[in-house]
């Protein structure tokens, strides 16, 4: 298999705690050839660790990551050739972890090391053993000799068409929220022209294999993470990726003109019918429902996740005529018109509610989701807020100089200005070509102020410039005035 990197800015989501030494930067990925590396050297060292392993037998994980697989047998989840498969490939994803030094065993044995955490919990079921091995074969075959990934970049193997997405400290993982955002992408090519190949053979193969890689939870389809993010533990589910997918499944049901699709979306509707830590369907900070970016997070309200969960059920709906769908959109649609005027700052876009302000990215994202809802519901709220947060990075700082016109020489006096976007500000006074004052500091949104005592009596002229700081498009303000200073 040959995997090829791609660069990607993160998407939509929470910053990961998850702490490693900052690996080299690699290059493209030339072959995956799914055979164990070996060498002479290599050869005794494993002889010896053979010989310990088999002293003091195995580990608490390894007897979890067995009893499930044994379970699942059992159970007829799994059949005796797959559990002889299993059991083969996490033996070789030790043999090779054990070889591998530095960032790369510490990565491959991140992946072991949750397998085994999934087991000892007792979540390991047999439908999530599909998923998880197959991240396990992934990383595996990976980390031996490919080039070192850089922090989000996303990976593919030769004849699949799944996302693998680095997360350092945590390994190559599936994600699913940039699989079915790919899946999307892929139907508007076919669809309308979007100047990219359509690949109607293409997304079969992804949605096939995003099929496969889903497990059961709470009695519903799921695509769940597998991994911790954010003071996550995995396994958790995403309402923003859910619903992409459930989009992504009834657009494809049109283009290709497969009913089973849909089967496949609405089982995971229950979903955005139970809470969390299970389901993404909580109370929001308003009253009303709100469905959640992260199942583990359940007082943290993104409203870009909020919108886009939102713009899959709907478009589900619109394209199905699908009642549950419908009822799902229009039971949380009303907490997100409330939420949306709440996330405007005056001058920017907040990422949460209540919390940090967005990023520029994350600003955009909003902005761009506020639109999509906009053109579908043709609701004031969407547009006018889509329309204002567009001006917040395109208009320059507003900026007004407030006085004092006169001042006492000698006197410390401040002069005032107003501001409505942050942005480093800066004073210049002169007086008979002598800069008496020439001072730079950040200013957010509101008024703000400089101190100054004037030396000698006369007239001063003033100068206030202003750059805003969010958008990196070089926007300026400037205006200029004039400070009588008297005896």
């Amino acid at each position: 298999m040959t995997p090829q990197i791609k660069r990607f800015l993160p998407a939509a989501v929470v910053s990961a705690v998850l702490l490693s030494p900052t690996p080299a930067v690699g290059g493209e990925a030339r072959s995956v050839d799914g055979h164990r590396v070996t060498s002479s050297a290599a050869s005794g060292e494993r002889s010896t660790e053979a010989s310990r392993r088999k002293r003091r037998g195995p580990t608490r994980g390894q007897k979890a990551v067995d009893g499930a697989l044994r379970g699942a047998l059992r159970a007829r989840g799994i059949s005796q050739g797959t559990l002889n498969d299993y059991r083969r490939l996490y033996a070789r994803a030790r043999s090779v972890r054990r070889r591998l030094r530095g960032a790369r065993g510490r990565e491959l044995g991140s992946v072991i090391a949750t397998l085994e955490a999934i087991a000892i919990r007792r979540q390991l079921s047999s439908s999530r053993l599909h998923p998880l091995f197959l991240i396990l074969r992934r990383n595996t075959e990976y980390w031996p000799r490919k080039p070192f990934p850089r922090n989000r970049d996303r990976v593919t193997f030769r004849g699949s068409e799944l996302l693998f997405e680095y997360y350092r400290g945590s390994g190559l993982q599936v994600q699913p929220l940039a699989n079915f955002k790919k899946a999307n992408l892929m139907h508007g090519a076919c669809a309308r022209d979007t100047g990219e190949e359509c690949r109607r053979e293409g997304l079969r193969r992804l949605l096939a294999e995003m099929t496969r890689a889903s497990s059961r939870r709470g009695g519903f389809r799921a695509w769940e993470y597998f991994f911790a993010f954010g003071g996550g533990r995995p396994p958790w589910v995403s309402g923003m990726a859910t619903a992409s997918g459930i989009q992504a499944f009834a657009r494809a049901s049109q283009l290709l003109g497969d009913p089973s699709y849909l089967g496949t979306a609405r089982e995971a509707f229950k979903a955005f019918e139970t809470p969390p830590p299970i389901g993404v369907a909580a109370r929001g900070p308003l009253g009303g429902i709100h469905y959640l970016q992260y199942s583990f997070a359940p007082r943290l309200f993104i409203i870009n996740a909020f919108l886009q969960s939102l713009i899959g059920l709907y478009d589900f709906a619109e394209i199905t005529g699908d009642p549950t769908a419908r009822r799902l959109f229009e039971a949380a649609e009303p907490e997100a018109r409330a939420e949306v005027p709440r996330s405007d700052t005056g001058d920017w876009s907040t990422y949460s509610f209540g919390g940090r302000e967005s990023t520029r990215e994350y600003h955009e994202l909003l902005r761009e989701l506020l639109a999509s809802t906009c053109g579908r519901l043709r609701t004031g709220v969407y547009c006018d807020t889509a329309t204002l947060f567009g001006r917040y990075t395109t208009e320059p700082a507003g900026l007004t100089l407030l006085g004092p016109t006169s001042v006492v020489t000698g006197g410390e006096t401040r002069v005032r200005f107003a501001l409505s976007k942050l942005s480093a500000v800066q004073l210049t006074i002169t007086r008979d070509g002598e800069t008496a004052l020439d001072e730079v500091r950040t200013f957010r949104r509101g008024t703000g102020s400089f101190a100054w005592t004037p030396k000698s009596p006369g007239t001063y002229s003033v100068r206030l410039a202003a750059k805003e700081l969010r958008t990196g498009n070089n926007l300026r303000t400037q205006l200029t005035g004039e400070i009588e200073s008297l005896p």
